[in-house]
């Protein structure tokens, strides 16, 4: 599978380690499917 880097500023990087139990990978993405998915139907019907 190939990899993505992102980068993220230190105040948020500081906050997403107060929650450690999150899997914050997958958080990143199921958010980008869904972004991906919205585009593609957005796409499909001419609105972008």
């Amino acid at each position: 599978m190939p990899k993505v880097t992102l980068s993220v500023s230190k105040d948020i990087k500081e906050k997403l380690d107060k929650f450690p139990n999150v899997n914050w990978p997958e958080v990143l993405r199921a958010g980008i499917k869904d972004k991906l998915e919205k585009l593609t139907r957005l796409e499909d019907r001419g609105e972008l």
